[in-house]
């Protein structure tokens, strides 16, 4: 993917680093204070710039609610 200079990512974009995201956490086992940071570096290698604060905030959201990561049950 090419480099970016505005901060915008597609929805489908966004679904495919969610993903990625998700299956991080449960496969390295991510405890909950790494988990902005790996959301910030899937993010910029995907798109090639910065995380926005809305993406991370989206990406972070779920989790926060939950508090755990998700398991192979969930679909992963």
């Amino acid at each position: 993917m090419s480099k970016r200079s505005a901060n915008f990512i597609s929805a489908f974009e966004f679904d495919v680093i969610r993903n990625a995201f998700w299956r991080s956490i449960v496969e390295d086992c991510l405890p909950p204070q790494e988990w902005e940071r790996r959301a910030g570096d899937l993010v910029r290698s995907f798109i090639g710039i910065e995380a926005p604060a809305e993406v991370l905030a989206a990406l972070l959201d779920v989790t926060e609610k939950e508090k755990s990561p998700p398991t192979s049950a969930d679909g992963l």
